[in-house]
């Protein structure tokens, strides 16, 4: 019988852990958390070895100021607000559409920056095999 309290009572401790894991008002950065927790939205249904890269390219940054692509740093930050509500890969599906493409003008070879771009737009719904993807596609020009 005490067994079963003490599981009963770890498994409340359990629930009020993970509900509170997204409270960012009490964090110690909230912005920086409610970043996170967008990017981990989108991620979260993929295994653990492809969520890393998952992350780092859907995670909003704290200031786009300081971000090499401005304009598409702004546009994931509207992304996210306005895919909100959307979880795992239909998240990613709709922030994707509202992206622009990368600004390949300013790249040291532009022509490869079109074609890089051009391979993960067609590689896009590969999920963790993305990166072989694209990697094959470019090897193919």
């Amino acid at each position: 019988m005490r067994r079963a309290w003490g599981w009963g009572l770890v498994l409340c401790w359990l629930a009020d852990a993970a509900a509170a894991q997204w409270d960012c008002s009490r964090a110690t950065a909230p912005q920086r958390c409610e970043l996170h927790r967008q990017g981990t939205m989108a991620c979260n249904d993929l295994p653990v070895n492809g969520r890393h890269a998952c992350l780092e390219f859907y995670t909003p940054a704290l200031s786009c100021l300081r971000e090499r692509d401005a304009k598409r740093c702004e546009a994931l930050r509207a992304a996210h607000s306005s895919c909100d509500g959307l979880e795992g890969k239909a998240r990613r599906v709709c922030i994707n559409e509202r992206l622009p493409p990368p600004d390949c003008a300013r790249s040291a070879n532009p022509a490869r920056c079109r074609a890089r771009a051009e391979a993960e737009l067609k590689c896009a719904d590969r999920e963790i095999a993305q990166r072989l993807c694209v990697r094959q596609a470019l090897q193919a020009e």
